[in-house]
């Protein structure tokens, strides 16, 4: 019997000897004893020795001794209590999840080879646009006076254009090295002129005016040459614009002849497509500059109305209307400049500054030329007509027509990210 109660002594003495509580050390330099029952990625339950299962975070441990060294054992004594004293400090959630601002401040990956995102922008400020309108129709009056034996009238200089507003819309969805962007811009301008008939006291026509120019623009692109700060793309897009020259207050005047009031309304429309290369370049992870430059080929229509309202100021004070109509078919062909200088913020805002130039040629292809006869002409003949329209056409192809806008403006804009993101 007592070779028996040997026997099993001596078997359980390692387990006596090695059973001790498993010390976790933390880094705030407190010691728990207890038994791991459960362990994730991320935590550890530690069944302390007062029976309670106490959870922590793998990022709060120093370390853990499954067989606490000797020289500790004695502060096995210390009660457990002391580490439940400190537990209603309560602050490993702040550790474990980080303030919101830390998250907020991040921002979309800009790398051409990692990017997706939208971006949403709109700009303001200051442009300048100058259509052929004006400038063609009286140079075409001096020529078709040349048939009629009409007063040539003659612009007293160029006209002049005070800049006015300039605003733009857009959205822009890039995806690693793919681009698709829609833009819609409107540039306003106050035009003032004055045209001289070339008699010893001429008759004038001058007043002030708004001319303005809507565009739509659509191109995609893709980065045939690419780095994480920089990439060079062709592009090819469409593009359509509506001008408009609106005048309705220009006085028609001749001392003591003829008074009255000019109305003069014109309304173009052009569509085509333009292709062209960009270039951008990030400096660090907060500007960017991006140049682009595109080739503008265009076709589209021009409706131009023109009467005079005057009378004579000398008896027997005759009212008289001058009325014209026209419609011009337009070919253009020109260019697009832009320079954008971008700057990065945070939760998706960004500012920009940008700089627009548009130049176009136009080229007549067809038009309505009326003939302006007295009132005792008789009615022309179909052969007539079609001579002078064709006559009248070969003489409009001779006059230099083009059309420029320029335009600077400040922005923001706002970034949906889909993608990679970085820190602030």
């Amino acid at each position: 019997m007592k070779s028996k109660f040997l026997f099993l002594f001596l078997l359980f003495l390692p387990v006596v000897l090695f059973a001790e509580a498993q010390a976790v050390y933390l880094r705030s330099g407190q010691i728990l004893h207890g038994d791991v029952v459960n362990q994730t990625a991320t935590y550890i339950d530690l069944k302390l020795q007062n029976g309670e299962t106490k959870r922590i975070q793998k990022e709060n441990i120093l370390r853990i001794s499954y067989r606490e060294p000797q020289k500790e054992e004695p502060k096995k004594t210390e009660p457990v209590t002391a580490v439940e004293k400190q537990e209603p400090k309560k602050e490993e959630p702040a550790i474990v999840f980080p303030p919101s601002i830390v998250k907020v401040a991040k921002r979309a990956v800009r790398n051409p080879l990692e990017r997706h995102y939208v971006d949403i922008y709109l700009g303001a400020g200051s442009g300048t646009f100058s259509p052929q309108t004006v400038d063609f129709y009286y140079k075409y009056q001096n020529i078709r006076s040349l048939f009629i034996d009409a007063t040539p009238f003659y612009l007293a200089g160029s006209p002049n254009r005070t800049a006015g507003t300039s605003v733009s819309a857009g959205i822009n969805y890039k995806f690693k090295k793919f681009s698709l962007e829609a833009v819609g811009m409107e540039i306003n301008t106050s035009t003032s002129s004055k045209n001289l008939g070339p008699e010893g006291d001429p008759i004038v026509v001058y007043g002030s005016y708004p001319e303005q120019m809507k565009a739509a623009f659509f191109k995609g692109s893709y980065s045939a040459l690419s780095r994480s700060n920089f990439e060079l793309y062709p592009s090819i897009g469409y593009i359509r614009t509506w001008n408009r020259t609106k005048d309705s207050h220009s006085q028609v005047f001749q001392p003591d002849s003829v008074g009255g009031k000019s109305n003069f309304q014109a309304s173009e429309s052009l569509i085509g497509t333009s292709v062209g290369i960009g270039f951008a370049y990030l400096f660090g992870s907060k500007f960017e500059v991006r140049p682009e430059f595109e080739t503008l080929t265009m076709k589209g229509s021009q409706s131009i109305h023109q009467d005079y309202t005057a009378i004579f100021l000398a008896p027997p004070f005759t009212l008289f209307v001058l009325p014209a109509d026209y419609s011009f078919d337009w070919k253009a062909k020109g260019t697009h400049t832009s320079l954008k200088l971008s700057y990065f913020w945070k939760m998706g805002i960004g500012f920009f500054i940008k700089y627009d130039s548009y130049q176009w040629k136009y080229s007549l292809q067809d038009g309505s030329f009326p003939i302006t006869l007295s009132l005792d002409s008789d009615p022309p003949t179909l052969s007539e007509l079609v001579s002078w329209n064709f006559s009248q056409k070969l003489l409009a192809q001779t006059i230099n027509a083009t059309g420029k806008a320029t335009s600077i403006q400040f922005g923001v804009s706002k970034t949906l990210n889909f993608g990679p993101e970085e820190n602030y």
